[in-house]
């Protein structure tokens, strides 16, 4: 059924032609009629207009600028032109905008129907055409989720890896392979974010990523399939025919293409590993392969193929001796610290016979470095580095030496202003200092502990040498100096003063307050202003 749209600024000549056709006979549901082209966009916007009728000379703006906007809009709609006028110039501009009829007024029943009924005809086959572009848009989606179904099954071995099953669990999922046919996989793998991104827009950029891949991969050959295979990691199963062989290459030229495109335009690293053609069914092993290629390529080199198997690995290669880097993260140099271990980061990146193992085994040292010199002044490492920040640098610091190196930095960072020998008034300050800017929170002994890395106990015995008292009795002498200047020199309700001094419970500050002067806060208050300039309220420090 089809919706018309009549457009005319004559509203008796709209009238007219709404009575003169059968719209039924026509297979027509609704007839929406407008007097001005603006009105006419209106109902475009609200409705689906298969058909148009519309005048050419009408006020403010013509039916040829309508069908302009219709154009511009790219809408679905067959429109047919009336006037009054046979003007060459205007049936050339009907034809332009791909009207299907110019009509002359007056009109007859005959010549409106032919034409409306020629029109319903281009419009219905547009219709089947749209539903067809979806059905095979449709079909084509499924047919790829089938696919990425099938391939994900034989990786976690719910197929099993042999010839026979493989075959028959494809012709069961209508998935076409020859019984010998073979694929070529690529593993994919997002190093490293140049940017941080929401996961929306994370997702989107993937799936640029892999449309990119489609572009180029799919020169060389078509009908390729991705299948996740972790945290931003696919698996990019190229079928191969057999009178085609994709060249290594061909093939590494093409990965280090789309490489570049991804650093240049998506703001990632993305690694391309690249396989040999086997048969479909041995996927899973050469996958784990792949992987291993993955894990062993600190380098961070953009494209690595099988051959990089059989580069031999010097299990025995020398760790640093870092009591050096330990006697400068003590003095706090941190500057010099970054500088020589970059310097011994930049000395391994000319080497190819060490692995993620010796990253790893590197980075424990270099932590049990910093957390023994740490330890030395009473700071709590956990306290400083286990932060979401810290821990995913830490997870990702042995996969590459540029994951390495960001991860070196972040720790020096860190640990360097703690590291270095500190006076104790020189920590008892900076827990002093947090104190006083959190005196309206809920503060504790362990807060403020946690705020300079020192075990609670250990800053406690620090407060009893330099200011004689204990961490919560500090809070509590700071909190009612601010009280009592609170109420000596505002209009703030005692129930606000109470607030802003760090307690909730207006009864306990109360009782608190009358047990250090001797007064309830109101007769504080009172008294206070009644001394007038012999009054002395102690101000708060900080």
């Amino acid at each position: 059924m089809l919706n018309v749209l009549i457009v005319d600024d004559e509203i008796h000549f709209v009238e007219a032609v709404k009575r003169m056709v059968d719209w039924a006979g026509l297979d027509v549901a609704n007839v929406y009629t407008a007097y001005s082209s603006s009105s006419a966009e209106q109902i475009f916007q609200a409705h689906d207009i298969h058909v148009l009728l519309c005048d050419i000379e009408m006020p403010q703006r013509t039916g040829l600028e309508l069908l302009e906007w219709i154009r511009q809009k790219e809408l679905r709609t067959v429109p047919i032109l009336m006037t009054c006028h046979a003007d060459f110039r205007f049936a050339q501009e009907a034809v332009r905008l791909g009207c299907s009829d110019y009509l002359l007024k007056p009109l007859s029943k005959e010549e409106l129907e032919t034409a409306i009924r020629k029109a319903a005809l281009i419009a219905n086959r547009e219709q089947e055409r749209m539903e067809a572009q979806r059905n095979k848009l449709w079909w084509s989606h499924q047919q790829d989720m089938n696919q990425e179904r099938f391939w994900t099954d034989l990786l976690s071995e719910t197929i099993p890896a042999n010839r026979g099953d493989f075959l028959r669990e494809a012709a069961a999922r209508q998935i076409s392979l020859c019984g010998d046919a073979e694929v070529l996989p690529i593993l994919l793998v997002v190093r490293h974010w140049h940017r941080d991104f929401r996961v929306r827009d994370r997702k989107l950029l993937e799936y640029a990523l892999k449309n990119a891949g489609k572009e180029l991969i799919g020169k060389l050959s078509p009908g390729n399939v991705f299948v996740p295979v972790g945290s931003e990691a696919w698996l990019l199963i190229m079928p191969v025919a057999t009178d085609r062989r994709i060249g290594e290459s061909g093939l590494a030229m093409m990965c280090r293409r789309w490489v570049e495109f991804c650093r240049t335009n998506l703001y990632c690293e993305l690694t391309c590993y690249g396989g040999q053609a086997i048969p479909g069914f041995e996927v899973s092993s050469m996958l784990h392969r792949l992987l291993k290629l993955d894990r062993n390529n600190v380098n961070g080199v953009g494209y690595v193929s099988l051959e990089a198997e059989n580069r031999s690995v010097d299990a025995s290669a020398a760790l640093p001796d870092m009591s050096g880097w330990a006697a400068l993260l003590r003095q706090g140099v941190k500057e010099r610290l970054l500088e020589e271990a970059a310097a011994f980061i930049g000395s391994l990146r000319q080497r190819l016979d060490i692995d993620s193992r010796y990253l790893l085994a590197f980075k424990e040292n270099f932590l049990q470095m910093t957390h023994a010199v740490l330890q030395q002044q009473g700071v709590q490492a956990h306290l400083m580095f286990c932060d979401e920040g810290s821990l995913r640098l830490s997870e990702a610091a042995s996969r590459s030496l540029a994951d390495l190196e960001r991860w070196l930095a972040h720790v020096v960072a860190k640990a360097a202003g703690y590291a270095q020998a500190s006076s104790v008034g020189d920590v008892v300050e900076k827990a002093t200092r947090f104190i006083l800017s959190n005196l309206d929170q809920n503060l504790s002994r362990e807060a403020a502990a946690s705020h300079v890395y020192l075990h609670p106990d250990y800053l406690t015995r620090l407060f009893k040498k330099e200011l004689g008292c204990t961490i919560p009795e500090f809070i509590m002498r700071e909190r009612m100096k601010l009280a009592r200047q609170l109420l000596a020199h505002s209009e703030l309700p005692v129930s606000a003063v109470s607030m802003a001094s760090g307690y909730a419970n207006f009864s306990h500050f109360a009782k608190l307050f009358k047990q250090q002067t001797g007064l309830t806060p109101v007769d504080f208050r009172q008294s206070e202003r009644r001394g007038g300039a012999n009054g002395k309220v102690e101000i708060a420090s900080g």
